[in-house]
């Protein structure tokens, strides 16, 4: 009788271990399961819309409050939505300023310009990480765009004005080339000599 309880105790911890294995094989098939269709889910999404891995990676504007990275960027607001106006006062200025001077002849002149500038950018540091990586291609696209100017519109405050909107024009084109985002906002003369 002996024998046939511990015979009994026996097949009662072999069923309780096989159903406790059982119970694991389904808890890993169905955890694999789920991890496999959240895959599939990411893939289209990646797959339906080639920008998205770029779009993750694009700076954010900072607020000027402090407040942190602001979650939606002008740069990402897409299809139906209204697009907001950008209210300089509202974000934080970061200036990058360029190390060395720029000296150019000027068009059609035996003039030459010698200036210094500071790129402002009212986003993350990421943009001052781009412009600090491609600052010899930035530099080039200032030095042709200055080389096109004439004297006498350089010696107009309407004329550097104009220069400003030109070089940060040129300094994005080379950003969004070169990273595939721009991000400069303005370009600021620290020094501005024609001769």
């Amino acid at each position: 009788m002996a024998d046939a309880v511990e015979a009994e105790i026996e097949n009662t911890k072999s069923g309780r271990r096989t159903g406790k294995t059982i119970i694991l094989i389904i808890v890993v098939l169905t955890l694999g399961l789920g991890g496999l269709v959240a895959v599939y889910f990411a893939a289209n999404v990646i797959a339906a819309d080639p920008d998205y891995l770029r779009k993750q990676n694009e700076p954010e504007l900072v607020l000027r409050d402090g407040g942190g990275v602001m979650a939606t960027t002008l740069a990402r607001i897409t299809g139906d939505q209204p697009k907001p106006e950008f209210q300089e006062s509202a974000y934080k200025a970061t200036y990058y300023p360029m190390k060395e001077p720029f000296t150019s002849n000027l068009k059609n002149s035996t003039s030459f310009a010698q200036l210094s500038i500071s790129i402002a950018t009212y986003y993350d540091e990421q943009v001052l990480h781009n412009m600090e990586e491609h600052e010899t291609a930035i530099r080039s696209a200032i030095l042709l765009t200055l080389a096109e100017q004439e004297n006498a519109a350089l010696n107009t405050p309407q004329g550097k004005l104009m220069l400003q909107k030109i070089l940060t024009k040129a300094i994005n084109k080379v950003l969004k080339e070169k990273t595939g985002f721009a991000g400069a906002h303005n370009v600021y003369f620290t020094s501005f000599v024609v001769q």
